[in-house]
């Protein structure tokens, strides 16, 4: 018999929850404990099958501990929890900014990775950016990979420097294309649609370009260009797109995620 993997996940907010919940999904031969102080968000997360307490068990048994609160409250988080720092086994930390360095002075860990999940992990469908430790062993390595692999696409890189931009972009990416798709999604009431209608329309065409995007396996821009005609209809929306520089507002707005996702590190 498969032995039980045991993981405790600190902080049962959206990414907290979309994570455990992935993971279960994936594989019911887990046995997942989150800790949160709010007793709401542990009445939710309890709702749906996941174990949920108060505080962390002293000492922590688990093989994994994911660190899935915001950055703000790691200093609080170890004032109560002391014995986080007596931990020996595998710590993963999606708290945005904060680097691995700064992690290991404060957790007084050696096998420590840093990730950047989102929130379709909760479906399997979500990208992860990892990075490790350089005093990670390769068989930690190999767990990890495997456990987070289970959530959707596994980007292991070696570059810490690249987990702000991941932060930016993966972590908020939903957001962005949510953004994007209520602006079709009124647009869709406003000419007409009923509500029913409109979401339909507008989850179709966002799943469905997603999919030709994968299989053309060329830049999206590319797709764009097939749609538009010469002086067709797409070609006008997509004049007044670029007319009002709307990409480049999307890069600055990524910059900048990106630029507060290290200072977030910093400011600790």
């Amino acid at each position: 018999m498969k032995a039980l993997t045991k993981i405790i996940i600190v902080g049962a907010g959206q990414m907290g929850s979309a994570i455990a919940l992935g993971l279960r999904r994936a594989d019911q031969n887990t046995s997942i404990v989150a800790i949160d102080p709010d007793a709401i968000r542990r009445t939710l997360i309890s709702n749906r099958g996941i174990t949920a307490t108060e505080t962390l068990p002293n000492p922590i048994t688990s093989e994994f501990l994911i660190l899935a609160t915001t950055p703000q409250d790691l200093s609080r988080l170890l004032k109560k929890s002391p014995q986080i720092r007596q931990y020996s086994g595998i710590i993963i930390s999606v708290l945005a900014g904060i680097s691995i360095s700064e992690l290991a002075n404060r957790l007084n860990c050696s096998q420590l990775f840093r990730a950047m999940p989102n929130l379709p992990c909760i479906e399997n469908e979500g990208v992860t950016i990892l990075t490790a430790a350089p005093s990670t062993t390769q068989n930690n390595d190999r767990k990890v990979k495997n456990l987070l692999s289970k959530l959707g696409l596994l980007i292991s890189i070696k570059d810490e420097g690249l987990m702000d931009g991941a932060t930016a972009l993966v972590g908020g990416g939903p957001a962005y294309f949510s953004f994007f798709a209520s602006a079709i999604y009124e647009y869709a009431i406003s000419a007409g649609f009923d509500k029913e209608s409109s979401s339909s329309i507008t989850t179709k065409i966002m799943s469905g370009t997603s999919t030709l995007i994968k299989l053309n396996q060329e830049h999206p821009m590319k797709l764009c260009e097939k749609v538009m005609t010469p002086g067709g209809t797409t070609q006008q929306a997509i004049e007044i797109f670029e007319k009002n520089k709307i990409k480049k507002i999307i890069i600055k707005g990524l910059k900048k995620a990106c630029a507060h996702s290290a200072k977030l590190g910093r400011s600790l």
